[in-house]
């Protein structure tokens, strides 16, 4: 099986009316997601920057150390850092897929993964100052889900500008956010490809590559060359 595939297509992306199988091509996902991100950090860190003054406002800390809640947070931190990304989220993403070969179901997935973070009991938000380790570890996760084989951690660390150790670290947290909870049924999987569907609709910049499309055109292709 190819490391590009879901076991047995399971996952396939929906598109047409009859059902056949279809696939989103990466430069369409990672548009689509940096777009979903971009929007989604910009509305994070207004709500930040509000809860932070009303906490100013209010004083104090009654953070218990000890506690579980005080564990989580914790974790929820070690993706925060006081550096930001030196190249658009698009740039970021597409790293992945030209040098650690993530297919477009890993991207999909990894994004599954960042909203159940979110509605989860620790809210964990991507902001500009985990956006960098949350990624690089979603995707790390994500990929090792899906797909039979994969880059070692230290290289999916060195595509995503962290180091080995750390990541090591970043994915143990990450997993205990996550409550361990990484499966992706298959009809979870085709509402997050539908969510990017609609997001395809507001604008002609992205655009769905259906697969049996996508092969006819190759086809055709090659068969113009050859009569040339």
């Amino acid at each position: 099986m190819a490391s590009s595939e879901l076991p047995s297509d399971a996952f396939a992306f929906p598109c047409r009316d009859d059902g056949s199988p279809t696939a989103l091509s990466p430069p369409v996902v990672i548009s689509v997601l940096a777009s979903i991100l971009e929007r989604h950090i910009a509305r994070n860190e207004r709500a930040l920057a509000a809860a932070a003054a009303a906490a100013a406002t209010a004083g104090g800390d009654d953070d218990d150390e000890g506690s579980s809640a005080a564990t989580t947070r914790r974790r929820v931190r070690a993706f925060e850092s006081g550096t930001e990304l030196d190249m658009s989220l698009h740039a970021f993403l597409e790293r992945f897929a030209r040098y650690a070969e993530v297919s477009p179901q890993v991207y999909v997935v990894a994004y599954a993964y960042l909203d159940r973070l979110r509605r989860g009991d620790a809210g964990v938000r991507v902001v500009r100052a985990n956006v960098q380790r949350l990624l690089t570890t979603a995707i790390l996760v994500a990929s090792k889900f899906v797909e039979d084989r994969n880059y070692k951690n230290s290289y999916f660390a060195a595509v995503g500008g962290l180091g080995a150790a750390e990541l090591s670290a970043l994915e143990l947290d990450f997993l205990f956010l996550m409550q361990f909870r990484l499966n992706v049924c298959v009809s979870v999987f085709q509402s997050y490809c539908r969510h990017l569907e609609r997001e395809l609709s507001f604008g002609s910049r992205y655009r769905l590559v259906c697969a049996g499309e996508a092969r006819a055109q190759q086809a055709q292709h090659r068969q113009a060359a050859a009569a040339q």
